[in-house]
């Protein structure tokens, strides 16, 4: 079973033949990813975290890559759920509020999602993540749908950018009662 490896940080893999276990550990950003797959009567188990994976669920997570699993590949490292749009009392605001969940691990914990950008029409607004992956914010507007998506901001050659880390999703915004 291959394990994926990435540019950005060194990977320690060590290997225990005896038993059938494979231990993989790496660091990023004082973050630590350690996965154990043990191979127990032709069965492959992934634990992660103290929660145990089959090697399809693994390979969805990108915990490990397995060309043997057919699984498809979930390129996004962030899913933007639990999303309430609500107009406030004024009738000029939007308040969006909602979570994000985790959908590729080894993404995540190598690119961590710090804001959630809110897009109407041409402005776009950035909300800040808890760490309970959980963003609020109010937008002046009077637009009737908003554009969602998960990332960070950096600065590439002097100018700020926004790196994506999930995909766009569009809420239409629900009346004040």
């Amino acid at each position: 079973m291959g394990l994926m490896k990435s540019g950005l940080t060194s990977l320690l893999v060590v290997l225990s033949l005896g038993g059938g276990l494979i231990t993989a550990s790496t660091t990023a950003q004082a973050k630590s990813l350690e996965v154990t797959i043990t191979d127990d009567s032709g069965k492959q188990t992934v634990t992660y975290n103290g929660k145990k994976y089959t090697a399809e669920q693994a390979v969805k997570l990108g915990l490990i890559v397995d060309k043997t699993v057919n699984a498809k590949e979930n390129r996004w490292a962030y899913q933007v759920t639990n999303v309430k749009a609500k107009r406030t009392k004024s009738g000029k605001s939007v308040k969006v509020s909602g979570k994000l969940k985790v959908t590729n691990i080894r993404t995540s914990v190598f690119t961590p999602a710090k804001n959630v950008q809110i897009s109407v029409g041409n402005t776009t607004k950035l909300a800040k993540l808890s760490k309970k992956l959980t963003f609020s914010q109010v937008v002046k507007t009077k637009a009737k749908k908003l554009k969602l998506r998960a990332g960070y901001t950096e600065k590439i050659k002097g100018h700020k950018s926004f790196t994506v880390l999930s995909a766009n999703k569009q809420f239409k915004v629900k009346a004040y009662k």
